[in-house]
């Protein structure tokens, strides 16, 4: 760990040893501990999950749906193609492991099999890429109306550093 995230780790610890808590809200008037993480930004790697204080093992620190998930090409008829739960078989078609993935899917899964996107998988797994098939996923739900251009706004940094201002001025 770098120096620089293990000063950010103990600052982060030790302003969360200090404060009084949250109130609990099944019961406002009770205090607890702080959440387990937080949000924040690195110099080298940009925005990352930092713990707050200790977090023991098995605990479950956050629950959330994804804004998008893409099955990597290696799991593609082994996994949910909408939620990635693995799945007891493995199958030659898209699979989904209830009615209501499969429906949470249905309009920009109808999207993504309008096209032949057969070149573009083998380029990706020829490239070991994964991070296009998000692109593909979210592209696909913008143009069937289940997400919107927005939806891209929450992986924006908050901050720009000096370097992506410059990129952005001279790319403009």
């Amino acid at each position: 760990m770098s120096r620089w995230l293990l000063r950010r780790r103990n600052a982060l610890l030790s302003i969360c040893s200090t404060s009084n808590g949250y109130a609990n809200e099944s019961n406002p008037g009770r205090l607890t501990s702080p959440p387990p993480i937080q949000v924040g930004f690195t110099e080298s790697a940009g925005r990352g999950v930092f713990a707050t204080r200790r977090i023991g093992a098995g605990e479950l620190i956050h629950t959330a749906k994804p804004i998008l998930s893409h099955p990597s090409l290696s799991s593609l008829h082994s996994v949910c193609y909408f939620c990635l739960r693995n799945l007891q078989r493995e199958a030659s078609n898209v699979l989904f492991c209830s009615d209501e993935c499969r429906e949470q899917s249905k309009i920009f899964y109808m999207t993504e099999e309008q096209a032949d996107w057969s070149g573009f998988h083998e380029y990706c797994r020829t490239q070991g890429l994964k991070y296009p098939l998000l692109v593909k996923r979210l592209a696909c739900m913008i143009i069937s109306g289940v997400a919107t251009p927005e939806t891209l706004d929450i992986l924006q940094p908050a901050m720009l550093s000096s370097e992506m201002i410059l990129l952005v001025s001279t790319s403009g």
